[in-house]
């Protein structure tokens, strides 16, 4: 069985939510959605999210305040800023201050959006196998130490003048 990706949609336009949930529909994914950054908080306290999506113009608190706290809390979900304006500044504010993945403007073709979200959930799939590769490295040098420990000279390799180990 295939599991779906959640994706936590954050917007009070409830025809962007229900564009994206069409969207995604025939997709392996789940779309939850919120009106708000905290009741993004809420939600994202009681559920895993893979991804977060989130409108800059949202109640309460901006998207680049909430996807902010979205990176310090919950710093293995990817995230995507949506807005009606092109404004690099607050682009360039969202991936360095917010850890934004992708700045998105919200006219965009339907395919290109789905094809967003899929190369987002490879690249977190990735950095997953990343990581479990990156802790399996350590858990053979502290085993590679210990063995060099007991028996000195044990990780030592003997190689001739073409490189080949010499038994």
């Amino acid at each position: 069985m295939i599991k779906k990706h959640t994706i936590l949609v954050v917007d009070d336009e409830e025809l962007f939510i229900e564009y994206i949930q069409r969207v995604l529909s025939d997709k392996n994914y789940n779309v939850i959605t919120a009106s708000s950054g905290q009741e993004g908080l809420d939600i994202l306290r009681k559920q895993q999210v893979s991804m977060v999506i989130s409108e800059y113009k949202i109640p309460l608190m901006n998207g680049l305040e909430f996807l902010e706290k979205v990176r310090i809390i919950y710093p293995d979900i990817l995230t995507i800023m949506v807005t009606d304006h092109a404004d690099i500044e607050l682009a360039i504010k969202a991936i360095n201050e917010a850890g934004v993945y992708k700045f998105l403007l919200k006219s965009w073709d339907d395919i290109d959006f789905k094809n967003t979200i899929k190369r987002t959930m490879e690249s977190l799939q990735m950095i997953k196998e990343r990581d479990v590769l990156i802790r399996k490295v350590k858990t053979h040098e502290v085993t590679l130490k210990d063995l060099e420990k007991r028996y000195p000279g044990i990780t030592k390799v003997e190689k001739d003048e073409d490189g080949c180990i010499v038994p």
